[in-house]
């Protein structure tokens, strides 16, 4: 059910399981991608975080232990933005699976 006046997220999930980034969503050409909730919950010892881009600042940057879970629901902030163009990454350190969500929209 769709609340008159509210936004429509579109919901990505999945697993990473390399080192390094692991591409989420993908931004259409002249357009950016708003994030308005992201999770992740990696299953080793690992540092997680999110970056747009390839290179982009990694936010939301965390060191954890095994099954830890880190969640952010940007209702305060209403939503963070990337450059235009700019995909959406999560970025860890060890080459570990780790379930990710994220809720998003691409205006």
């Amino acid at each position: 059910m769709q609340i008159p006046g509210a936004i429509a997220l579109t919901i990505a999930a999945g697993q990473a399981t390399v080192a390094g980034n692991t591409l989420l969503v993908s931004a259409q050409p002249g357009r950016r991608l708003r994030i308005h909730y992201c999770s992740y919950n990696p299953k080793g010892d690992a540092e997680v975080g999110f970056r747009f881009g390839e290179t982009g600042l990694i936010f939301l940057r965390n060191d954890l232990v095994a099954r830890s879970v880190i969640a952010k629901d940007l209702k305060d902030l209403r939503f963070l933005e990337g450059g235009v163009g700019e995909a959406l990454y999560l970025n860890q350190n060890n080459a570990v699976t780790t379930n990710w969500t994220v809720f998003y929209t691409i205006p």
